[in-house]
């Protein structure tokens, strides 16, 4: 699986503000885009950076 069909799979919130930073926003664009404020970037990054790896991980070990 590629990372674009991973970031596809994640909930649209994880999936999208991905998708913006891969674009190179900064956290006020991204915040504006996800409808949230600035300071809760940062952490949805981070939880869908998690769930990313998550999903990457357990594509790996099923292809084992």
């Amino acid at each position: 699986m590629d990372l674009q069909s991973a970031i596809d799979q994640l909930p649209e919130p994880y999936a999208k503000a991905l998708t913006l930073k891969r674009q190179g926003l900064g956290a006020p664009e991204i915040a504006e885009q996800l409808g949230i404020e600035a300071e809760s970037v940062e952490p949805c990054l981070k939880i869908a950076e998690a769930k990313l790896s998550n999903l990457l991980f357990e594509e790996s070990a099923l292809e084992a």
